[in-house]
């Protein structure tokens, strides 16, 4: 680890997936999911992920809790004063590992086992790892359940029983049981109601606070992302294209993908004058990729060598903003703030 103040450092993260076809399945190509991501997540920060679907957000979350195996790339975690490279762990060391941690996923049905009550479900990962007897089992499950709001008499009852809120507050809830440093965020409160999601994301500031958590928080909303997040990634097609503080991403993108998202946030005013421009065209195919920088056949300011060569994420001098894109220091991008201050001017 290069910072001690890192819980987890990822560097040069690539995963592919192979493209079979023929009787004989012979692999015809590569579709590349994640091409080359690193970043790093401070101890107790909220580091926010954010992209269109497809752009391989998940598949990073995927690969830090190795749930898929990494082609290439490392994933430095450090944990009791002690650093774990991910990528090389086996069964047992891994196992170790996942109690510190935990993943919170989209669907917040299909990853509940319906077959098993509550109380099953969120002592699982305490039975996996022999903690504690039974009975101190659901002692933990009924503490449990009233840190995430919910009461330990609905223990017995089974998902379909509760409101997709009340089945994302029992994923939490499970992603607990180990009291774990880290957590992923899948999409957390995409498959919820507006009014849910923001009760949700309430718990998880107030869950942070309280146990001391890590968040790496994947979404789609910049909205969702702006409001949980200390620092923001944002992804486009396997690759980091900008990553600052989620002030300086909202106030003044370097990037012009992260422009377009900013865009797309509506306007609370249906009378505002200001219009979203989307964009053209749809996102490339991962398997084969556009030679250059791979936003350039969406992008309005696009020249010839964003057609050519492929610009790196560097930081903007004497600042953390990184940005990979050849026409930063041309480009006079919107802020979110800007466009609100027009909107309402």
């Amino acid at each position: 680890m290069t910072n001690s103040q890192n819980i987890l450092e990822v560097n040069d993260l690539v995963k592919h997936f192979p493209i079979h076809r023929g009787f004989f399945r012979k692999v015809v190509g590569q579709v590349r999911a994640v091409d080359g991501v690193s970043f790093h997540i401070r101890r107790g920060e909220c580091l926010g992920l954010v992209g269109e679907s497809g752009c391989g957000k998940t598949t990073v979350g995927r690969c830090i809790i190795r749930l898929l195996d990494p082609t290439s790339g490392s994933l430095a975690f450090r944990a009791n004063g002690e650093t774990k490279h991910l990528a090389q762990l086996e069964s047992e060391e891994l196992k170790e590992v996942r109690r510190d941690i935990a993943m919170v996923f989209q669907d917040p049905y299909s990853s509940l086992d319906p077959k098993m009550t509550i109380a099953d479900v969120i002592a699982e990962p305490l039975h996996i790892h022999q903690i504690g007897s039974r009975r101190e089992r659901m002692e933990s499950v009924a503490e449990l359940l009233r840190t995430v709001g919910l009461s330990p008499y609905q223990m017995n009852r089974y998902p379909h029983e509760f409101s997709g809120g009340q089945r994302q507050r029992i994923g939490i809830a499970r992603a607990l049981a180990l009291r774990p440093r880290l957590i992923v965020c899948d999409e957390p409160v995409s498959a919820l109601d507006v009014s849910v999601q923001a009760q949700v994301l309430n718990l998880l500031s107030d869950l942070q606070d309280e146990f001391d958590l890590t968040f790496l928080f994947i979404a789609h909303d910049l909205n969702v992302v702006e409001y949980m997040s200390h620092r923001v990634m944002v992804m486009y097609l396997g690759k980091i294209v900008e990553m600052a503080d989620a002030e300086a991403i909202y106030k003044t993108p370097k990037h012009p993908y992260s422009e377009a998202l900013l865009m797309a946030i509506p306007i609370p005013d249906p009378r505002s004058p200001i219009q979203r421009v989307p964009l053209e065209g749809g996102v490339p195919d991962p398997s084969n990729p556009p030679p250059g920088c791979a936003f350039h056949p969406r992008c309005q300011h696009a020249k010839d060598i964003c057609r050519q060569e492929t610009p790196e994420l560097v930081a903007k001098e004497g600042t953390e903003h990184y940005v990979a894109c050849h026409l930063a220091d041309e480009l006079d991008l919107m802020g979110y703030e800007a466009r609100s201050k027009m909107a309402n001017g």
